[in-house]
């Protein structure tokens, strides 16, 4: 049976050596990468085969959070798992709205660490008990969009929705006028249109709002 590659992510170097000692010691799990900060992960799984990012929430450059959601636009095949101190219920959201697979206390026991990295590569979410328990407090948010949030979504054509699929999954402006039979002119001037409606102005901040609203 071939054993779980994990990267590990965090800025702290006494931290990440003590971490990478203690899971390299669980049954079936395998560390085959380390990395100081969130672009440095991002930059080594360009070529290095990694099943779950274990990382940590703030980091310098690109935090969990948003790494989380660069791993979603360009390798949707690697789960992270999140192991943090951060407890707030909003943390915990925009977290889970990033698509992590797993959110982890820092003083999670040995056995609990390995129980969520098997957990997730064996495809389930895991959520540590405390942040289930938080994650009970906070209300729906299918439940709680902003009216201006709604007539935002609504205003959005479905070739505006499907080009944003497009985006979110990194795919060039070439590719998404071959797949929908347009110019890369009109290709390039839905985008600004989706960018204007929604006020936002990355991809990180695009994909944040359709997995946020549920449009991919």
């Amino acid at each position: 049976m071939e054993r779980i590659r994990v990267m590990l992510a965090d800025d702290h170097a006494v931290v990440l050596e003590s971490l990478a000692m203690m899971i390299s010691s669980l049954a079936g799990i395998q560390v085959v990468a380390t990395a100081a900060d969130g672009q440095a992960a991002l930059d080594q799984l360009d070529h290095q085969a990694v099943d779950i990012v274990l990382s940590d929430m703030h980091m310098p450059g690109l935090n969990g959070v948003e790494l989380a959601l660069r791993i979603l636009e360009r390798y949707p095949a690697v789960k992270l798992i999140l192991l943090t101190m951060e407890e707030k219920p909003e943390s915990i959201r925009m977290a889970m709205q990033a698509g992590v697979w797993g959110y982890v206390l820092k003083r999670a026991s040995k056995k609990e660490l390995e129980e969520a990295i098997h957990t997730v590569a064996s495809g389930s979410k895991y959520f540590a008990r405390e942040v289930s328990q938080q994650l009970a407090l906070l209300p729906d948010p299918s439940t709680s969009y902003s009216r201006e949030t709604s007539e935002t979504i609504q205003s959005l054509s479905k070739r505006e929705i499907e080009i944003i699929r497009l985006i979110v999954n990194d795919v060039p402006n070439q590719e998404i006028a071959d797949q929908l039979f347009i110019s890369p002119k009109t290709v390039e001037t839905h985008r600004r249109n989706i960018f204007k409606k929604l006020n936002i102005h990355s991809v990180v901040a695009l994909t944040r709002f359709a997995v946020n609203y549920k449009l991919i």
